[in-house]
């Protein structure tokens, strides 16, 4: 046998290090997810296939070059395998929190975005700017830890050698796919469509060589569109009503906040002002994510068309805002939040915030914290109208608090009544027990129990509260791993999308019709009280009123982009599609309908067969609206296209 010939040692000590990370990280993205079915084995499976056979390529290319090549393109392949597990495991932490791709997110907050928005993004992150910088550049160094790493190993490798021959390369890449194929076969006909969807993003590859059938719609009209600003522009215009009596409106919008986080015990003050607002048994976001939010609430639209009208170079903001200048409101706004986030200051108070009668600002940067800007931002609110008695009627007062957003924050000198809480550091984890949940859960209440005090501060001594519009809601909701993930704006399970939506109306408590309530509703109802007329043209519906339209619509998450996927909820039961022109979804010819599930997040269990009809029965007038103008429509609408079919 030639030199060339002989088995050849390679370094199993790197290469295993490699192959283990991808399992581990794998299995603990799928053990970590919701057990929809029994199917988490399989994935698991599939995780272990595609880890040994990237680990082999690896190993084989490794063994080309090492064997032909030259030493300094052998090590440069090293530092980018080490690259490449850098990149995976960035990857499973984008899982975690927005169950993301790497790709996906540089595709999302990189290329598509403007420098000032990537600004944006990176201060929302909670890290300063200057730890931005020092992580990009440890990337930069990461290639050279690799290629050192793999030289301290190998040390150890060549005194205690495993050897490889060639043809092994080729048994291995015939068996490992022919394997992977052959588990796909078996199992694609057994996996649900709703953990196909969410256990794919766990593998290393995101993808398999076989997918399960799901039901698709098909589009004959593409989905409708807010009309022209120069329309709603007359029509606002057109406002004729005169009113007695102009109570002042306080509308609190609060970062990451769960409904089911009030409690006696979390936010007393909260809690009591919830038992004396209008009842209502489910309260949604329009929206994941903060700016998709804040265009509901203040267009009264679906959040996918927030998009839309900033490429129309939306100038007159807010239509609701518009009604109430008409009818002889003042609007101030006092903010922690940086509502510039994706340009929304514009869409959401008009160039220039010509809305706008006065504006306080508290952004808060290192040292100061979201905490310090919102208890000045209710302090500026106490002092002003206290010392102004015109500020005291007639006045729409906009307050954006950030406490609880991460990192959870609450002022130095307070003292935290729920501990053990984790650190500011404890979300950049890869690995969390059930302890460390607990403590970072306990974080987020005690970020809750100092925002429950500060509106404690603002109801004491309120001038005419007997007469004032108070509400209270949350752009999102927040997720603490209940479904696999952390934060918000991953997926569209009810911790992430139910908010409060808390609602006074001074003395009285008028009897609400609807008892499903999303953000879109707020101002079509506060105009309603206060008008007794409703306006067509928002889409959202007073709670005064029977719903016309007894659904919500929900977009998920997309960075600057148009949503493509979104959660369709009837109260009971919660469908979830995404557009299949991801880009375009007004073009989109078909929508995938990748989950069904209950309001509590269980799996609907239909046989495949019948989930068509089903989907009719449940969501056809819902997706019918979408497509067509008339909302009494039923789903044998011409926009709906023939009945939805299995593909």
């Amino acid at each position: 046998m030639s030199q060339k010939e002989k088995p050849r040692g390679f370094n199993y000590i790197y290469f295993g290090i490699y192959f283990f990370l991808l399992v581990l990280m794998s299995a603990s993205s799928i053990f970590g997810k919701d057990p929809l079915t029994e199917s988490r084995f399989f994935f698991f499976l599939y995780a272990i296939g595609q880890a040994a056979l990237e680990t082999s390529l690896l190993v084989f290319i490794g063994y080309l070059l090492q064997h032909f090549g030259q030493r300094p393109l052998f090590f440069a392949f090293i530092g980018f395998s080490f690259f490449c597990l850098i990149l995976h495991i960035l990857d499973f932490l984008l899982d975690r929190i927005l169950d993301l791709s790497v790709w996906g997110a540089i595709q999302s907050f990189v290329l598509d975005e403007t420098f000032s928005n990537f600004l944006y993004l990176l201060d929302a992150s909670g890290v300063p700017i200057w730890g931005w910088g020092l992580i990009f550049g440890t990337l930069v160094t990461l290639p050279y830890l690799g290629i050192l790493l793999y030289r301290a190993s190998a040390t150890f490798t060549q005194n205690h050698r495993l050897r490889l021959r060639f043809e092994y390369f080729p048994i291995c890449f015939v068996c490992l796919p022919t394997a992977l194929l052959l588990w796909d076969f078996l199992g694609s006909r057994a996996i649900h469509p709703n953990t196909y969807t969410a256990f794919l993003q766990s593998l290393p590859w995101k993808t398999t060589f076989l997918q399960p059938k799901t039901v698709v719609l098909n589009i004959v009209k593409p989905i409708q569109t807010p009309l022209a600003e120069e329309l709603i522009r007359d029509t606002v215009a057109l406002e004729t009503a005169k009113l007695k009596k102009k109570p002042n409106i306080y509308l609190f919008v609060i970062e990451s906040f769960r409904s089911d986080f009030i409690t006696e015990k979390n936010s007393p003050h909260l809690f009591a002002f919830q038992q004396e607002a209008a009842p209502i048994e489910l309260t949604l976001s329009n929206a994941n994510a903060s700016h998709q939010s804040w265009f509901s609430i203040f267009h009264s639209q679906f959040s996918h068309h927030w998009n839309l009208l900033q490429q129309r170079n939306w100038s007159m903001g807010s239509p609701p805002l518009h009604l109430l200048k008409n009818l002889g409101y003042q609007i101030h706004l006092y903010t922690s939040a940086q509502l510039n986030y994706y340009g929304m200051e514009k869409l959401l108070f008009g160039t220039d915030r010509f809305l706008l009668d006065s504006v306080q600002q508290f952004h808060h940067k290192a040292p100061t914290s979201a905490a310090d800007t919102d208890a000045q931002a209710i302090t500026k609110l106490k002092l002003d109208i206290a010392q102004n008695p015109d500020l005291q009627e007639g006045q729409v007062f906009l307050i954006f608090w950030d406490s609880t957003h991460f990192d959870y924050s609450w002022p130095k000198n307070w003292t935290p009544p729920f501990t053990p809480f984790a650190s500011e550091l404890a979300y950049f984890k890869t690995f969390y027990s059930a302890n460390k949940i607990h403590q970072i859960k306990n974080r987020y209440r005690n970020a809750v129990h100092y925002i429950d005090h500060l509106f404690g501060e603002f109801l004491q001594n309120l001038p005419n509260r007997d007469e004032a519009i108070i509400v209270v809601t949350g752009d999102h909701g927040e997720e603490f791993f209940e479904h696999g993930h952390l934060f918000h704006g991953s997926h569209l399970v009810q911790e992430q999308t139910q908010v409060p939506i808390l609602m006074q109306f001074g003395k009285d408590k008028p009897h609400v019709e609807k008892t499903m309530v999303s953000q879109i509703d707020i101002f079509p109802t506060i105009l309603d009280f206060l008008t007794k007329q409703t306006h067509p043209f928002l889409e959202g519906q007073s709670i005064f009123r029977k719903a016309s339209w007894p659904y919500c619509l929900i977009s998920r998450f997309n960075a600057g982009r148009t949503p493509y996927e979104f959660c369709l909820h009837n109260g009971t039961y919660k469908l979830i599609g995404r557009f299949a022109n991801h880009g375009n979804i007004f073009a989109s010819p078909s929508i995938q309908i990748t989950a069904l599930k209950t309001k509590t997040d269980e799996l609907v269990p239909h046989d495949q067969r019948d989930l068509p009809q089903w989907i009719e029965k449940e969501f056809g007038k819902g997706i019918a609206h979408l497509f067509h103008s008339d909302s009494s429509s039923d789903s044998s609408s011409p926009a709906m296209g023939p009945k939805p079919t299995l593909r």
